[in-house]
């Protein structure tokens, strides 16, 4: 696939905050990798060199694979395109918001630090399909206070259409049915810690609201799995 919904790049260090150096980024995941993508641009009068970068600890153990591949001078006014590797293998600390990544970056000016939000479509896995009989028994099993409700308004997709954008992104439909004209769409993802995440999108003939119910063992993270749904169906 070609990966899946990437927002677009935000500013996430303004220049007048880093005498000049000046960050704009996002996260993507591409062919089963995760990148944060990011635009470094020199607005200083001097060039900038010796980058380094460090990420805090995060709720979902996120750390860089590689040094920050930037290997000449940023010259004034240049910007460079780099694209960092990440992966989950470093110390975990929940965040609050839960997505939240604090971040370092050095050059031979001073060091600067900044934080930027994950989208969670970042960390869904490619097999997070599940099983239909697993995930009938996952729905029952998991607790009802654990299943939240939300509203994806003003969408006027087909349920095919859905599933399809949907699977760009790691969310797998498992099942589908019509039910008193309505299409049911039931759904399956999971993240890089092992979390499974249950779904039923209701999508009702001329009505533009849909109804999304997730049931996960850790129900704090549904509410991003939302925000995922929402900006994945509206793009």
């Amino acid at each position: 696939t070609t990966g899946g919904y990437v927002t677009p790049k935000s500013i996430w260090l303004p220049a007048v905050k880093a005498k000049g150096l000046e960050i704009s980024g996002t996260f993507s995941r591409r062919q089963g990798q995760m990148y944060m993508d990011m635009t470094f641009t020199n607005k200083a009068l001097q060039h900038m060199t010796d980058f380094a970068i460090q990420f805090n600890k995060n709720s979902f153990g996120v750390i860089p694979t590689t040094p920050l591949p930037i290997h000449t001078p940023l010259m004034p006014s240049q910007s460079i395109e780099v694209s960092l590797p990440l992966n989950t293998i470093g110390p975990v600390m929940k965040m609050d918001p839960l997505n939240n990544l604090q971040v370092a970056v050095k050059n031979n000016i001073d060091v600067f630090y900044f934080s930027g939000l994950i989208p969670l479509n970042i960390f869904f896995v490619e097999d997070g399909k599940m099983e239909r009989q697993v995930f009938l028994a996952t729905w029952k099993d998991i607790p009802n206070e654990n299943e939240l409700q939300y509203q994806i308004k003003e969408c006027h997709l087909n349920a095919d259409t859905v599933s399809g954008k949907l699977q760009n992104d790691n969310i797998y439909t498992i099942a589908k049915r019509n039910v008193e004209g309505q299409d049911m769409l039931y759904q399956s993802l999971k993240l890089t810690n092992g979390i499974w995440i249950l779904a039923e999108l209701r999508i009702q003939p001329g009505n533009p609201n849909y109804t999304l119910s997730l049931k996960c063992r850790a129900p704090e993270v549904t509410q991003y799995v939302y925000q995922v749904y929402d900006s994945v169906l509206k793009n």
